[in-house]
């Protein structure tokens, strides 16, 4: 071979590794940065979509209890995760050039939570705080654990807990120096957890309703909840004990008070609003309505990559 033919041939086998390493570097950085993008944003898209699909869940779960149609049952899908997996690309492209498909767990708990009543003319009442979640299994965009317990949706992730949708608490101040207080317990029986991704059909039926029961003349109403941890006992205590108060004009601080405390071996926390009405706690101006709902809760798979 001439000199001239090797270095052609030289030059083909540098031009050939410079062009693999182009094809090496393109690909790192599509891998880097491009697909964790992607990832990103259909998880981004996903968690939005369980936050749309548990406000119609509550939407669905009100309509049955304000129109009184005990033993209805009704099926509403969630999708965990992105679903769909690794799809095979032609060319240098390998199944990792897409994002990896995220998971997610959905479960019917009781955690312990509890919501308690007690008021001057009626003994406690205690109600089981059973939850409905949908917990996150990322793998781009940061954990979310979306639930729906006591008519109301809740949001948890790092920055702590938060109400997506207020449960059925009315607390009115009217203009016949009365307070009114509307409670609407809604507690969820059944168990079990399917996890993977997929959908999962959640069937939802109204247990036989009771008639709301009114006591009058109260010198006041307590209202608490004992949950896992005190950033959420101060999430009820603000966005839902207090913003319903507000927006029944209850605004005088001689009316009401209100705590958050944490037990310090179990880490729990507490927290309540005590209602004593324009007058005073002696006098009975506080109204007390209580209407409690029950749903049985059932998961069933259909799809086969959920377990």
């Amino acid at each position: 071979m001439t000199r001239s033919g090797d270095e052609r041939a030289l030059s083909e086998v540098v031009g050939f590794i410079l062009l693999l390493g182009l094809i090496v570097a393109v690909f790192s950085l599509w891998m880097t940065y491009v697909i964790p993008a992607q990832g990103r944003e259909q998880e981004i898209a996903q968690m939005n979509a369980v936050k749309d699909r548990f406000t119609e869940y509550k939407a669905a779960l009100d309509s049955l209890w304000l129109n009184n149609q005990s033993g209805i049952t009704i099926s509403t899908s969630f999708n965990l995760g992105t679903g769909g997996g690794n799809t095979e690309a032609g060319g240098f492209f390998l199944p990792v050039s897409r994002p990896r498909s995220s998971s997610a767990t959905l479960s019917v708990l009781d955690t312990g939570d509890r919501l308690a009543i007690n008021a001057s003319s009626q003994p406690l009442q205690t109600t089981t705080m059973s939850l409905l979640e949908y917990r996150s299994a990322n793998n781009y965009w940061l954990q979310q654990r979306y639930y729906y317990q006591s008519g109301g949706v809740f949001l948890s992730q790092d920055g702590g807990t938060a109400n997506r949708i207020s449960p059925g608490i009315s607390i009115v101040n009217n203009s016949d120096n009365t307070v009114a207080v509307y409670l609407v317990p809604i507690s969820i029986t059944g168990g079990g957890s399917i996890g993977g991704n997929g959908p999962v059909k959640v069937d939802t039926r109204l247990r036989p309703l009771q008639a709301p029961t009114t006591y009058q003349l109260n010198s006041f109403v307590n209202i608490s909840v004992d949950v896992a941890d005190n950033a959420t006992a101060l999430m009820w205590m603000n966005s839902v004990f207090n913003e319903s108060r507000v927006r029944g004009g209850l605004t005088n601080p001689a009316y009401y008070t209100f705590s958050v405390k944490e037990n310090p071996v179990t880490k729990r926390g507490s927290a309540y609003i005590n209602i004593t009405g324009p007058v005073g706690d002696t006098t009975g101006d506080v109204y007390l309505t209580i209407r409690p709902v029950e749903y049985v809760v059932t998961l069933n798979s259909i799809a086969s990559g959920i377990t």
